[in-house]
């Protein structure tokens, strides 16, 4: 696992946290300079995702445990694919997690962002997916690199548009 800022890493244990997927992890740690109730702001608006978000396109849900989300997802080299998720937390400032299962359970991915507060004007992102379900590791190895970029690309995406916003505000 790296533990550099602004860079992604792999582990093949699960994450810690429990009711989370057990899996192939990857994703994406950032440090943004702006606060973290205005990066939850971006990361809860499912429908502005496509104004900014280049891993996702069309989004439609609401950030709120038990929701259905509906999406289509854009990985590099690869058509867009269309999914939907259910909202398994959704804390206000701190926390988004959704899971998706296809092919009949076989693969499940579990999706989560995680905004730390560093001070009131700045927060880290952590922005990752566990692949598992029984075809979890065949997905992990077949597209995991790709994923792990994507979710890169997300966070550097936001953190433009989080700190925009914020140099921005009224004086």
């Amino acid at each position: 696992m790296s533990d550099g800022e602004g860079e992604g890493w792999e582990f093949s244990g699960a994450c810690d946290d429990p009711g989370r997927l057990r899996g192939r992890c990857v994703g994406h740690r950032i440090t943004i300079d702006a606060p973290p109730e205005l990066v939850w702001d971006f990361v809860a608006d499912f429908q502005g995702w496509s104004s900014w978000n280049p891993l996702y396109g069309d989004t439609v849900g609401a950030a709120e445990e038990g929701e259905r989300l509906r999406f289509s997802v854009q990985l590099a080299g690869m058509k867009p694919q269309k999914g939907q998720a259910v909202v398994r937390k959704a804390e206000a400032d701190t926390l988004l997690e959704y899971a998706v299962s296809s092919m009949g359970g076989l693969v499940k991915a579990y999706r989560y962002v995680e905004i730390e507060e560093l001070s009131p004007v700045r927060c880290r992102v952590v922005n990752g997916e566990i692949m598992g379900g029984p075809l979890g590791g065949l997905v992990y190895r077949a597209v995991g690199a790709k994923v792990g970029e994507g979710l890169k690309a997300m966070n550097e995406a936001l953190k433009r548009v989080a700190e925009r916003k914020w140099r921005g505000r009224p004086g």
